[in-house]
């Protein structure tokens, strides 16, 4: 009786294992596809604004990410070189709490301190004239 017993509990065990090992290795998968590039080659980006500044040297790009049936992510705002070989805009994500409006006359980037309803990860005070990537800003009110 205790054999059997033992050969039992053994395939549940092994089975356990199985199953938690594939339960592993398509978790891994799945987190992979909620990991995102902030790149404008990402196939999940969406475009949702681009404005160039009036010099032609800095762009504002706004956008999201699509998750499929998990709808849209939040939404990021970047000033980057107007360079066609730049893609990456992780460098000029603006801090949480702000958000890009356009640009003024004098090629100064406007944005507006914003509450967002995420979870911020961190307090950061810009100040009027201050750089953002290499972009002299301006707060609005």
């Amino acid at each position: 009786m205790k054999k059997w017993v033992l050969i039992i509990f053994g395939v549940v065990l092994i089975g356990v294992i199985l199953v938690w090992r594939l339960m592993t290795s398509g978790l891994n998968e799945f987190v992979e596809g909620f990991q995102v590039e902030h790149n404008l080659k990402d196939s999940n980006l969406v475009l949702m604004n681009v404005e160039i500044s009036p010099d032609q040297k800095f762009k504002l790009v706004a956008y999201q990410f699509d998750r499929g049936g998990f709808g849209y992510s939040r939404v990021y705002w970047s000033v980057v070189p107007n360079d066609s070989t730049m893609f990456n805009l992780e460098e000029g994500i603006f801090p949480d709490g702000y958000r890009g409006l356009g640009w003024t006359k004098e090629n100064e980037l406007i944005i507006e301190k914003w509450e967002p309803y995420y979870y911020k990860d961190g307090d950061i005070d810009l100040t009027d004239k201050s750089l953002l990537n290499g972009v002299r800003i301006m707060i609005k009110e």
